[in-house]
């Protein structure tokens, strides 16, 4: 590996899903540098069974379906499985997506998007909304339990029907391995959404000196959401001007040129 590599031996710490964090890692390992993946947080699906099975049952009374999360488009598409629901039955319906990654994956479930904001946040995929869906329409949000409000608060003129369809939990398997990296030095931090953060600060807040440490590498955070939370922790960090994993990879390089 050449000295001249962009993140040449920098340990930078994932915090994301496991199964999320390969592509994020293999990034970082190919531009010379250490990634440490280390998911704060895993998936699951979500427990009100019966209310799930009641909305998709009845999926076909829908116009809109809005996907805020690629989670939420994988564990629809398991519920719809189990449910013995087929899409093809459903291609009437209009869909919006929060942003590029989560329209491309919606693709490859062959779903047509219709919707994708200029930002990816919900802010944005909101005012899109308002300015595509009539207020006679039915609309279907599927998102995880930790999601903001902001869609739901946002369309009540509409009739909307707000659905779980998994959760969001502490991962505290990788809570010692986090603290002792943290102790022990790394050059980067990277948060991918709000959760991260959070549950972060949750598995090392019994360091006497964990915003110090923290503070003391490079954290970069994918969104103005995600910055939210870690300001109001008081983590010093960076946004990129695009909200993606790709966007976070050239605030990285750049943090160390």
């Amino acid at each position: 590996m050449s000295h001249e590599a962009p993140l040449f031996l920098k340990t930078v710490l994932i915090t994301r899903e496991a199964k999320q964090a390969h592509s994020f890692a293999a990034q970082i390992k190919k531009l010379g540098g250490i990634p440490l993946s280390l998911p704060v947080l895993t998936f699951a699906r979500s427990n009100n069974e019966k209310e799930v099975e009641e909305v998709l049952l009845s999926i076909d009374c829908f116009d809109w379906i809005v996907f805020t999360s690629q989670n939420g488009i994988s564990f629809f598409f398991e519920w719809l499985k189990e449910l013995n629901i087929s899409w093809s039955a459903l291609k009437r319906l209009k869909v919006a997506a929060v942003g590029e990654k989560t329209a491309k994956l919606l693709e490859k479930h062959d779903v047509n998007v219709q919707l994708v904001p200029k930002e990816y946040v919900a802010e944005s995929l909101l005012e899109s909304l308002k300015a595509n869906v009539s207020h006679h329409e039915r609309v279907l949000l599927v998102r995880g339990q930790l999601a903001r409000s902001v869609l739901k608060d946002g369309l009540k003129e509409c009739e909307v029907t707000d659905l779980v369809v998994y959760q969001t939990i502490r991962n505290q398997d990788s809570e010692r391995l986090v603290k002792q990296h943290l102790e022990t030095g790394i050059d980067a931090i990277t948060f991918t959404s709000s959760s991260t953060v959070k549950f972060f600060v949750e598995s090392i807040k019994d360091i006497p000196n964990w915003l110090e440490l923290i503070n003391r590498t490079k954290v970069v955070c994918i969104g103005p959401i995600t910055s939210q939370t870690a300001s109001e922790y008081g983590i010093k960090h960076l946004v990129p001007n695009t909200y993606t994993i790709n966007g976070m990879i050239d605030m990285l390089v750049s943090c160390f040129e």
